[in-house]
């Protein structure tokens, strides 16, 4: 999808504009013809489509990245300077278009832990948008979206795996309780994930895990695999 002058600039957009351009973007994602089959590239897409209207005015540069940032709070977003930079960075000053998100945000949500979890978070802060966009075309319904996501945010790894199951659940519940649980999951953001794992013939030792958190899920893995070892390490959790 190219820029358009008629998505306005983030400078000048309110919250409104911004926020109903953005679910214009979804309705259009869901609109195409192959959507159906596009389940590999669904999250990267519907981030791409959601997020264009804040990044499509940008030209990457780092004055682009202040902009985007004040732009994703109209909607509720937060990604940090450095996520933005890393989304930035590989367009390289030019127009940004749809497709150069969709590409950026494939590359690096597999491979950058703060990328995935700041990006988790932000498909759950905008999954009613997404199901209420998905669901304007008449050849998707609510279980095709829900196993779609879970199935493409296990993919990426990291916190996207660790809430593929929740987004799954929650995309299938009326409006109401969907709501409720989508405050309850970024109320409980803390499903902090620390893994240590030692495969060929490497050990690591004396590695401490230690999670201090409120509420939420807290997780930690240690595991070895292929003659690797894991010895004097141990994990605390210290919940207040």
């Amino acid at each position: 999808m190219m820029n358009n002058s008629s998505d306005g600039t983030v400078g000048t957009s309110s919250a409104s504009q911004l926020r109903e351009q953005s679910k214009q973007r979804l309705r259009n994602f869901f609109q195409q013809p192959l959507v159906r089959k596009s389940v590999d590239v669904l999250v990267p897409g519907v981030l791409a489509a959601a997020l264009f209207p804040i990044f499509g005015p940008a030209v990457a540069a780092p004055a682009a990245a202040v902009a985007i940032h004040n732009g994703l709070k109209l909607i509720g977003i937060s990604f940090s300077a450095s996520t933005i930079d890393k989304l930035l960075n590989p367009l390289k000053g030019k127009e940004i278009e749809e497709a150069d998100i969709l590409d950026a945000l494939q590359e690096v949500l597999p491979q950058d832990k703060q990328v995935n979890d700041e990006a988790a978070k932000a498909l759950v802060t905008i999954a009613f948008d997404v199901k209420e966009a998905a669901l304007q075309n008449k050849r998707l319904d609510q279980k095709w979206l829900a196993e779609g996501l879970a199935t493409n945010l296990q993919a990426q790894g990291g916190a996207m795996a660790t809430v593929a199951p929740r987004v799954e659940e929650l995309i299938q519940l009326d409006d109401e309780q969907m709501r409720e649980a989508v405050r309850n999951i970024l109320t409980n953001w803390s499903n902090i994930t620390q893994t240590i794992t030692v495969s060929g013939e490497g050990e690591v030792s004396n590695s401490p895990q230690s999670i201090k958190g409120r509420g939420g899920n807290i997780s930690q893995s240690i595991s070895a695999t292929d003659k690797g070892k894991v010895t004097g390490s141990s994990q605390s959790v210290d919940l207040t």
